[in-house]
Order: C-alpha cells, then sequence, then structure tokens
C-alpha cells in the first residue's frame, strides 16, 4: 500500500504508466479528473477518506492518521497529495474502466488501479481535488516494473469517485 503526503510527490508509478503508450488511430479524449469544492477542506477530506474506504481504496484503520496528515499538509503547504491502495478487479470490472480499444490487453486475470489524488486552491476559490488513476491489466510472469500492463482510463473511475465524493458533501 502506498499512501503519501508530500509536497511535490511524483508517483513513479503514475511515470511509468505515463511513459507506456499504445498505437491506436482513435483520438482519445481528454476525461476531466477534477472537481472544485466550496467546503472547508476539513469537510472534503473527510468525505474523501471515507469514499475511498468505501470503495476498498483504503483501510480504515489508516483513515483518522491519514486525514490529519492531510490537513496539515494542506494547511502548511495549500496541497496535499496521496495514493490509494491498490484495488484489484475482475476482467469485466476492469473492462469498464479502459477504451473500448484496449480491452484487448485484458487477460483472464483482470487487473487493479491506483488512484493518485491531489487536493489545492482552486484559482478562482474553493479546493481542487484532482483524481489520477493508474490502471494495470495483469500479465502472467508480470511485465515489466508494474507487474502488468498499463491502460488509458475512459473517465469511469475518476467520474464515479468525483460524484461519490459530491453526493457524499451534499452537491
Amino acid at each position: 500500500m502506498s499512501v503519501r503526503v508530500a509536497r511535490g510527490f511524483v508517483p513513479i508509478v503514475a511515470l511509468l504508466a505515463f511513459a507506456c503508450s499504445y498505437q491506436t488511430d482513435d483520438q482519445m479524449s481528454q476525461v476531466q479528473n477534477f472537481a472544485v469544492f466550496r467546503q472547508s477542506p476539513n469537510q472534503v477530506v473527510e468525505a474523501l477518506t471515507a469514499v475511498l474506504v468505501d470503495r476498498d481504496a483504503l483501510s480504515s484503520d489508516l483513515v483518522p492518521e491519514l486525514r490529519t496528515s492531510l490537513i496539515d499538509a494542506f494547511t502548511a503547504r495549500q496541497e496535499a497529495r496521496l495514493n490509494s491502495e491498490s484495488v484489484s478487479l475482475g476482467r469485466e470490472q476492469l473492462a469498464r474502466l479502459v477504451p473500448e480499444e484496449f480491452r484487448r490487453f485484458i487477460g483472464d486475470e483482470g487487473g487493479r488501479y491506483v488512484l493518485e489524488l491531489s487536493l489545492e486552491p482552486a484559482p478562482d476559490g474553493g479546493l481542487r481535488l484532482t483524481v489520477t488513476p493508474t490502471i494495470i491489466a495483469t500479465v502472467r510472469g508480470g511485465e515489466g516494473p508494474l507487474g502488468g500492463r498499463p491502460l488509458p482510463s475512459n473517465g469511469t473511475l475518476e467520474s464515479t469517485i468525483l460524484e461519490a465524493l459530491s453526493r457524499r458533501l451534499g452537491g
């Protein structure tokens, strides 16, 4: 599990996933992976950790310490970042998270995802939460340092997290 709160943290997993690309004739559409919330940082962090626990992306025993660390980091530096735990998915569940043309890379083993979440002040006020998933299709024998093949997101995972957070915050 990787939960980090750090200034300027750039996860190696995200860099590796970004460095891997696949040839396709279709244009990938840009996915909106952020939302701006007007609630206090405390409220957003509390709701965010609850959403992650509900999705099995965060162990509930880590929540109290993590909430404090995120609020402290945000207060001190006006930014906070964390990585969720790895969430394992079956083949069909994983296929719903990637564009259709990349589903052929998903084997019977399914795969997993990890979320990088960042909190920072929005330019026009409020708190901006950005959700960046790293989606990995498991490959027998483990391919490369990630133990599988990185796949792009179709935006479903980001939308699901942001919508659940909005609902929890009453918006």
